[in-house]
């Protein structure tokens, strides 16, 4: 009897969940924003969609390896914990892939295999490259993403 409690036990702990979340990026701004009170960005943004993706490593959902990309995105907001850090890699390796600054209506999947204290992420992300082309002096007016 003790052996098979131990077997269900190092089961139990060896064995790991596969979560998947499409589309996780609602609370992401899908327009490009004011930047300053008199100053709007001006955008070219593609037809031709752009995909990327970036696999993460994590131990105790802090410290994390393995990304691809080989910078921080600006446009997502870094967060904490290895989803976070997927989804900007991601994000990052789609405007590098399109050489673009933004990507507009970013859509996201992301898979996660979690063995309680290991979890394994990847993160995919298409959507639509933007390129900064200039800025607009408008008047002095309420920004768009104001709250």
């Amino acid at each position: 009897m003790k052996k098979l409690m131990m077997v269900a036990a190092v089961a139990a702990v060896a064995c790991g969940c596969i979560s998947v979340h499409q589309n996780d990026g609602a609370n992401e701004c899908r327009k490009p924003c004011i930047a300053k009170d008199i100053v709007h960005e001006k955008f070219t943004v593609s037809n031709d969609m752009v995909a990327a993706q970036d696999n993460i490593n994590c131990l105790f959902n802090f410290i994390c390896w393995g990304s691809t990309a080989t910078h921080i995105a600006d446009a997502v907001p870094l967060g904490f914990g290895g989803v976070a850090k997927a989804k900007n890699g991601a994000y990052a390796n789609a405007c590098d892939a399109a050489k673009c600054d933004q990507v507009v209506g970013a859509q996201y999947k992301v898979t996660t295999e979690d063995y309680f204290v290991f979890k394994k992420i990847k993160a995919e992300v298409k959507g639509y490259p933007a390129t900064l082309t200039g800025v607009e002096l408008i008047e002095n007016k309420v920004p768009c993403c104001a709250k």
